[in-house]
């Protein structure tokens, strides 16, 4: 990955004085497990409910945290400014309405809802720092993931039933597996991603 030149906002160098900064666009482990997957189960039938504890998606050292941000439809997204020095969250869903804020102050924290499905993950970017980019996706159900940075994920509660379980990733695309869960069944499903 290559190192983030971050010199042209003195604040945001200052923050990763002890060690340079490296793009998330690709995060892979020792074993070459990949970490910012989006996992989802497709078309999965039913109404399942909102879940009112926010997701946060924070801007610290100049970096959005996490990389990857999954949440289900009408789910509060708290935006949060962790630094001292502005910011602003620039969304670019296709289907729910963009937005557009500047976050001027530490400590700053505005709440969004997003009320339609956008299950392939969108950009969100920063105007004022050009290297700061996270994806988003908003899922009609509880039943996604991300993966971590030893590349597992855990989906649970999926009802048993024959779905198709997909695997996105910003730089390497999407794939797909047939999966069929019985009662009470664990699956373990595998991606593999070529570079």
């Amino acid at each position: 990955m290559p190192t983030i030149q971050m010199a042209a906002d003195p604040y945001c160098q200052s923050q990763h004085a002890s060690a340079p900064v490296k793009d998330e666009e690709v995060v892979v482990g020792p074993q070459g497990e990949l970490a910012n997957v989006f996992i989802y189960i497709k078309n999965v039938p039913g109404t399942y409910p909102t879940p009112s504890t926010p997701v946060v998606l924070d801007q610290h050292g100049c970096q959005y945290h996490p990389h990857a941000i999954m949440l289900q439809v009408g789910q509060p997204l708290q935006i949060k400014n962790s630094d001292a020095t502005l910011h602003n969250i620039h969304a670019l869903p296709v289907i729910n309405s963009p937005f557009n804020e500047g976050q001027p102050v530490q400590g700053m924290v505005s709440t969004k809802k997003l009320d339609k499905a956008e299950i392939t993950p969108f950009r969100i970017k920063c105007d004022v720092h050009g290297w700061m980019k996270a994806f988003m996706a908003v899922m009609p159900n509880p039943f996604y993931s991300v993966s971590a940075d030893n590349g597992s994920f855990t989906i649970s509660g999926l009802p048993p039933g024959s779905y198709t379980i997909v695997a996105w990733h910003e730089k390497y695309g999407q794939q797909e597996q047939p999966i069929t869960v019985a009662p009470k069944e664990s699956k373990t499903v595998a991606f593999t991603f070529k570079g």
